[in-house]
């Protein structure tokens, strides 16, 4: 067993693929493992199956600012209704993890939604009032038009804007104008946007024209962004992608913007990109950039950080449950096809509690900033919301990308005053398991501190 361990990992270093990309680094520790398991002194001849590793660097510098503006795009399409109800009942605990930062942060929140426009199918000709009726009508809703690229386009008059809620005074939150107690009330009004909004969700363009509003922004802030949306981000500010089209052939509806996301055909969305650098350029009155966080709480695989279609058994329970059943039996009481509208009351309310696309996009542009990410199928928000607050503070885990291949391949260090040092597993740092997988909990003297830089590398075989 020994020299089947020694040949896996002399394959396994074999067979590790030139890493270019810069969050990617060189193989950390190979010399030290192979020299370890070289030194064995039986050998038995085991055929073992080649495993190719990927070297992973994360690393950011812990930078602590006494305000935040804190920017929440939230998604409001039809299949969010339960999951904005879930984020708002996490907002207390929210507000009571901001109000515990030490230093103390000035903070205040607003909230927009991911609607922006939304261009589907095809028409014709283009400026033709009977196409842009016959959008209206295959669409089922008022307002489109026919554009240039014969498609049906509608745009929103709010697209970008801070949204109040019924609850709410105002649609910037400031903290130190309200108790703790209104402050999570008025914010858990504004987060429930509600589920009418455009199918082609925009939450990295929706975040860019909320950002340019004047009175948000303040001058040598922290700008906090988090997304929380179960589809993919869809930007695409010049119209090039029509999003929805119906399948000929078959009459389905295809979703080309997941396509897109997932490499299976040439995109014409905006570039994460273009995201980054906007942001990235954001700056102070005094010409240096602003500190920005991001934060994507997005459809992951369960139990991991990578993006997939998450599940929610409780909310699936639900719909199964005499109240939800009831409900159904409401809606369909007065349909000629009874059985057949309640399994598609059923089947709709499952279907709602899971993700619906997974979001890379997001992803993409919360790793540019060293962002965190968490799962929106999460029956409680809590966790999620809490590890938002960290970044906003000094944080007491960070969320690893990938499983370690080996607890012993993991290497912690921290640079402090000039000095590196590394932490040492059981004292400086513990490897914890979260609801989206495994984070590094920093301890004792490798707990951080203002302007600390924190590297993790780490081998895995994903």
């Amino acid at each position: 067993m020994q020299v089947a361990a020694t040949l896996t990992a002399r394959r396994a270093v074999q067979t590790l693929p030139g890493i270019r990309d810069p969050t990617c680094m060189r193989l950390i520790g190979s010399l030290t493992l192979l020299a370890s398991l070289w030194a064995c002194q039986s050998y038995v001849a085991v055929p073992v199956q080649p495993v190719t590793l990927v070297a992973v660097s994360q690393r950011n510098r812990v930078r602590v600012f006494t305000k935040a503006d804190v920017l929440l795009v939230i998604d409001d399409s039809f299949s969010m209704s339960g999951k904005q109800q879930r984020l708002a009942a996490a907002l207390q605990s929210f507000t009571n993890d901001l109000d515990a930062l030490k230093p103390p942060v000035d903070y205040q929140v607003a909230v927009t939604t991911t609607t922006v426009s939304e261009r589907l199918g095809a028409c014709g000709p283009a400026g033709d009032p009977n196409a842009a009726a016959r959008c209206d009508s295959e669409w089922e809703a008022p307002g489109f038009s026919c554009d240039s690229g014969l498609a049906c386009f509608r745009s929103f008059p709010k697209a970008g804007q801070f949204n109040q809620g019924s609850a709410a005074p105002a649609p910037i939150l400031r903290r130190s104008d309200y108790t703790a107690q209104d402050f999570a009330r008025y914010l858990a009004s504004s987060v429930q946007v509600g589920v009418s909004g455009a199918r082609q969700p925009q939450g990295m363009e929706a975040m860019k024209i909320a950002l340019r509003q004047t009175g948000f922004l303040r001058d040598g802030s922290k700008i906090v962004v988090a997304f929380f949306t179960d589809a993919e981000d869809c930007s695409d500010p010049e119209h090039r992608l029509a999003m929805l089209q119906k399948d000929p052939k078959t009459g389905n509806i295809v979703d080309q913007c997941a396509i897109m996301a997932r490499g299976d055909a040439p995109s014409a969305l905006e570039p994460v990109a273009s995201y980054v650098n906007y942001l990235r350029g954001l700056k102070d009155s005094d010409g240096t950039p602003k500190e920005v966080e991001i934060g994507a709480v997005v459809s992951l695989q369960d139990g991991t950080p990578d993006p997939g279609l998450c599940a929610n058994p409780a909310c699936d329970a639900a719909c199964d449950a005499p109240a939800a059943m009831s409900a159904c039996d409401g809606r369909c009481k007065t349909s000629p096809t009874y059985q057949i509208c309640m399994a598609d009351c059923v089947s709709e309310c499952h279907t709602f509690c899971g993700g619906q696309v997974p979001g890379r996009r997001y992803l993409e542009l919360a790793y540019a900033f060293s962002g965190i990410a968490a799962n929106v199928c999460s029956d409680d928000a809590s966790p999620s919301v809490s590890r938002l607050s960290s970044v906003i503070g000094i944080p007491t885990e960070i969320l690893l990308r990938a499983p370690p291949s080996s607890p012993e391949l993991l290497v912690v260090r921290l640079e402090r005053g000039g000095h590196a040092f590394e932490c040492a597993a059981g004292q400086g740092y513990d490897i914890v398991s979260t609801a989206d997988g495994p984070a590094v909990r920093f301890a004792g003297n490798c707990l951080l501190q203002p302007n600390d830089v924190w590297d993790l590398r780490y081998l895995t075989n994903r």
